[in-house]
């Protein structure tokens, strides 16, 4: 009896120091899962940490040593135009001053600024460090006119506007933002049969029959039959002979279609 006790005392010590054990190695797994979940969370941040400095860093490195560093000051605005807008106006238009930041402006703005101007259909840009920037503008060239009624306080008076070879509509150039007057025997082809709804400036007209038209008159410009009929008549009446063969012709088409 004495021997079994003494057996059962020692069985239940062993499975006690066994349960110890266990529940030893459960805190042990524990802890050594916790330490390694809070490493990896520590290194996430720290590495989170880092790129988020390493990229404001930058950012600061990059405003102080290009698009804030007077190196790249706009000296000179060098702008070239095909056409007679006066270059002042068009660096008015442009927006860029000098002492601009050269790296740092935004050409695609530039370039979409000019080009809403009804009377530019595109333009080049182009930076030349460290302190020039180029604007080579080509402008809209008129070859016909168009009078439309317009309803003021006295009732209504008639307004003009132009249209390119390509139909595309634009208001009468300023005398102020010429770089030259206008010659007062620079007339056009009047075309007429054109609802007003049609013409909006900076937008190409929807008249394929018209369209055509204005090609007709862009060839009867480089024609030989433009000279012949400059030399037949007076300068004054230059305007008649072209609005009577070309642009009656173009009103037919417009009011066709």
């Amino acid at each position: 009896m004495f021997m079994w006790f003494k057996r059962k005392n020692k069985n239940y010590r062993n499975e006690r120091r066994h349960v110890l054990d266990v529940k030893l190695r459960s805190a042990e797994a524990r802890r050594a899962r916790l330490r390694l979940a809070t490493m990896a969370i520590s290194l996430t941040l720290a590495t989170f940490f880092g790129l988020y400095l390493f990229w404001r860093g930058g950012d600061w490195a990059l405003n102080r040593l290009v698009y804030e560093n007077s190196a790249f000051a706009i000296h000179e605005l060098d702008v070239q135009t095909d056409g007679v807008i006066a270059l002042e106006q068009i660096r008015r238009w442009s927006g860029v001053k000098v002492q601009d930041n050269l790296l740092a402006l935004d050409l695609a703005r530039v370039k979409r600024d000019l080009e809403l101007i009804p009377g530019i259909k595109s333009v080049a840009i182009e930076r030349v460090l460290p302190h020039t920037l180029r604007l080579h503008v080509t402008e809209r060239e008129p070859v016909a006119e168009i009078h439309f009624p317009r309803v003021t306080h006295n009732g209504y008076e008639f307004t003009a506007v132009l249209l390119d070879d390509e139909g595309y509509v634009m208001f009468p150039l300023d005398a102020r933002h010429r770089s030259m007057p206008l010659s007062t025997n620079e007339q056009l082809p009047v075309i007429t049969g054109i609802m007003s709804s049609e013409l909006r400036p900076g937008r190409q007209i929807v008249s394929l029959q018209l369209r055509a038209g204005l090609r007709l008159i862009t060839a009867f410009e480089r024609s030989p039959m433009a000279g012949r009929a400059a030399s037949d008549h007076p300068a004054g009446q230059r305007s008649d002979v072209q609005t009577r063969r070309i642009g009656n012709a173009i009103t037919a088409l417009a009011r066709d279609s």
